[in-house]
């Protein structure tokens, strides 16, 4: 027997949060199986990002319509919010990564060298793919969709951990795969991590200094901002920043060593923004954004 159309919705309205996850799971991953297969070239990796806007496009036209769809896409015109949070947004991630980086040679990393800094890629035409991809191709699914409806039930930091530990195995397809086979996988660090640390102990670094400190940062953005996806996803695709400066100052990428001090300073932002913003709301002039 078929299921009607307001069964569906109702259900997926219930369980929207691991319909989410499990869907764009699905799709992630498919798109990362056909990389390692050889059916898609090792460049298009990155567009497994693609599945959480693609599932949180879905869920939301099943559950809440043709209005609830507009009302998703409708936080990308959110954009008064102040010049504190457009700065955040452009350039937080450059002295973040410049301070972690000055640790590096402490880790057995490569020293920051600016002298020699190089652009190492056209820097707008990349940041647009990055902003679109990463940005708009994670964040509209992992935060406009997703945190809405978990801080209906919770605060806004447990929102943020549940969302980062979902967020992070997300991610497991990528790392089992570079495991297996990190050829086809080489333009993300994952292969190189697993070599160099082994797989559980690459893991825990990137849920501990990197998933879990960046879902803190997004939400606090996001909450502070009256739930503007458009900065979020600017802060997102500015992550292309650090690739410009690493590689630019002739610090490698693949390097894990190169990754502890950026790690240690996110993770240091986030603990900062939960002590002088409140577990509540991630914010002290705004409550934390809900789904209606």
């Amino acid at each position: 027997m078929a299921t009607s159309p307001s069964k569906l919705a109702g259900f997926l309205n219930r369980h929207a949060v691991i319909a989410f996850f499990l869907l764009a799971t699905v799709l992630g991953g498919g798109v990362t199986v056909l990389v390692v297969q050889g059916i898609l070239p090792s460049n298009l990796a990155l567009v497994s990002a693609l599945s959480a806007l693609i599932s949180g496009i879905i869920l939301t036209a099943i559950v809440d319509g043709r209005a609830g769809l507009k009302r998703l896409l409708a936080r990308y015109l959110i954009w008064r919010v102040g010049i504190g949070a457009w700065l955040f947004a452009f350039v937080f991630i450059l002295p973040a990564l410049l301070l972690g980086s000055l640790a590096n040679p402490l880790f057995g990393g490569d020293p920051l060298i600016l002298h020699s800094f190089a652009p190492p890629f056209p820097l707008l035409p990349m940041f647009l793919v990055f902003f679109l991809v990463a940005g708009v191709g994670e964040d509209l699914g992992w935060t406009g969709f997703l945190i809405p409806r978990l801080q209906i039930r919770y605060n806004a930091l447990i929102s943020s951990l549940i969302r980062g530990v979902l967020w992070g195995l997300w991610h497991m397809p990528l790392w089992f795969c570079a495991r297996s086979d990190p050829v086809s996988l080489r333009d993300f660090p994952y292969g190189s991590w697993i070599a160099q640390r082994g797989f559980w102990f690459s893991i825990a670094v990137f849920f501990v200094l990197f998933v879990i400190p960046w879902s803190i940062i997004y939400s606090w953005l996001f909450n502070n901002t009256r739930g503007s996806l458009l900065l979020v996803s600017l802060l997102h695709g500015s992550e292309i920043w650090a690739a410009f400066l690493m590689v630019g100052a002739g610090i490698d990428p693949l390097n894990l060593a190169n990754y502890w001090g950026y790690g240690v300073v996110l993770f240091g932002v986030s603990i900062l923004l939960v002590l002088t913003s409140g577990v509540e709301h991630l914010s002290r002039k705004h409550s934390r954004i809900i789904h209606s």
